[in-house]
């Protein structure tokens, strides 16, 4: 008993001492303990711990020493209590702050490969290369993206089959400048995310003036369309977009009102999911063209790009894997005049492979805050992201993998492909301005699957390599059948009204 009284003793004198110690109200020990379990009570809950080998994409939650974080983008193995950051910092992670007790950490299961022809993954774009976090994605699951996906390709292919029907032996990375189209979308346009595949419409926002407004040139943002890129001027004088047979039945002017164009909205059928795409290919392949032509006529043009971009094309014909998408992207982000379209020139005219080692690298603008310079290789890192290459994470050397999965039903393709060619038109047997028919297109992409060995209710996948190529195999011969069934070149110009 006395024991007991004892000790009852000294817990009440302990009591009043901690009350003693107390000054005014300020919390003691014992209050300061009770504060820690109120706050502690009152945090939100942890999320499940981080686990080095789950992957998290942009927008998951993982936990890590009693501290909620946030991914940015597609992460693996980048642990958030030492690679994060405030946003903008460039880190796959974010603190979201302290939280309660950790949910003990989830074993991941197995990674279960999607079925066979399902399109998964996430694309994250509008970003600063080490120098900011996406700001939007594309999220590929369900296929609603499929055919927009499909149709910018099929553009971008166009784009390669006009290069070298213009210029033959020019080379250049398949993956960069077949896919510099849709990289253009993605960056350019406000509204990508938007897009739904039961419409025409790329950007079906409701308010389109951002894209659609006086001198925009719409979801790929191709400013100067009405222009003579060769003379500068307003008047087609042969190198505007109008002037091309293939484009000029839909473009939606004339050639009489071409030179006001400039001061008007931009046509609805920038704007349409099958013609948008290969009318900004044609705008892209108009500025390589010229480029080599400016200035060697009368006028009198400086062009301080040359001699060595002429040089730098002959170079690119010996040099596989170049960075021709590079330079092209540079012209038409910057313009001809800029100084990126100088140097570049200059570096690829001497150009060897460890030139272009070093230019491809992603650390040769890593961090930097001159969109000019980034814009090539924001391009070229959504499309590695779709591609599943390998892309830089927390530093411009430290890389991981995608698994993304874009699948293209073959049956699917050939109707995009019907769809894109029946926008365009040719010159038939009458002499007349004529829209290429379904019947012709699906024929001549149906010849190219025989030819390339692609049976025609298979599916391929535009992330893996080997299924890739045949994608951009079959589309390039469906192109050059369409081009000798009726008998026309798709870069033939006019210099009138058809």
């Amino acid at each position: 008993m006395r024991t007991t009284l004892s000790n009852t003793l000294l817990l009440s004198l302990a009591g009043a001492m901690l009350a003693a110690c107390s000054d005014g109200g300020s919390p003691g020990v014992a209050s300061a303990s009770l504060q820690q379990v109120s706050a502690k009570a009152s945090a939100p809950a942890c999320a499940a711990a981080w686990v080095a080998s789950a992957i998290y994409t942009g927008g998951n939650s993982a936990s890590y020493g009693n501290v909620n974080y946030t991914a940015n983008w597609w992460t693996q193995g980048n642990n958030p209590s030492t690679d994060s950051g405030p946003a903008g910092s460039g880190k796959p992670w974010t603190s979201a702050g302290a939280c309660g007790d950790s949910v003990p950490p989830v074993t991941p299961p197995p990674v279960t490969p999607p079925p066979p022809g399902a399109t998964t993954g996430t694309i994250n774009f509008h970003l600063l290369l080490g120098a900011g976090s996406a700001q939007d994605q594309l999220l590929l699951d369900g296929g609603n993206y499929n055919d927009l996906i499909m149709s910018n390709i099929i553009a971008g292919v166009m784009y390669g089959h006009l290069l070298k029907q213009y210029y033959p032996g020019m080379q250049f990375q398949k993956d960069y400048l077949y896919g510099s189209i849709l990289g253009q979308l993605l960056q350019e346009n406000i509204a990508t995310g938007l897009y739904v595949s039961s419409g025409n419409l790329i950007d079906p926002s409701p308010d389109q003036q951002a894209v659609m407004g006086t001198g925009q040139g719409g979801p790929y943002q191709i400013n100067n369309y009405a222009a003579d890129m060769v003379s500068g001027s307003y008047a087609p004088a042969g190198h505007s977009l109008i002037n091309y047979v293939a484009l000029q039945k839909n473009i939606g002017y004339t050639m009489a009102n071409a030179a006001q164009q400039y001061s008007k909205p931009t046509p609805p059928s920038f704007n349409n999911k099958y013609y948008g795409p290969m009318l900004t290919a044609y705008f892209h392949y108009n500025d390589f063209v010229a480029l080599i032509v400016t200035g060697k006529g009368t006028g009198g043009w400086t062009t301080p790009w040359q001699p060595d971009y002429d040089n730098a094309l002959v170079n690119f014909t010996k040099l596989p894997d170049n960075f021709l998408d590079v330079l092209l992207n540079v012209a038409y982000n910057q313009g001809f005049y800029g100084t990126l379209m100088t140097s570049y020139s200059k570096l690829a005219a001497t150009a060897t492979a460890a030139t272009v080692a070093s230019v491809n690298a992603y650390s040769s603008v890593w961090g930097a805050t001159d969109t000019y310079k980034q814009y090539p290789y924001q391009v070229r890192y959504y499309l590695d992201q779709l591609y599943d290459n390998p892309i830089p994470t927390t530093s411009a050397t430290a890389f991981a993998t995608p698994a993304n999965h874009v699948a293209f039903a073959i049956p699917a393709l050939g109707t995009v492909f019907s769809n894109v060619f029946q926008t365009l038109a040719y010159v038939n047997s009458a002499g007349q301005s004529a829209y290429i028919s379904a019947a012709q297109a699906q024929a001549a992409f149906n010849s190219a699957l025989a030819t390339a060995g692609v049976a025609a209710g298979a599916t391929l996948d535009l992330s893996n390599a080997a299924n890739r190529a045949q994608i951009f195999t079959v589309l390039e011969g469906a192109i050059g059948n369409l081009e000798t069934s009726l008998n026309t070149k798709f870069n033939a110009t006019t210099n009138v009204q058809l």
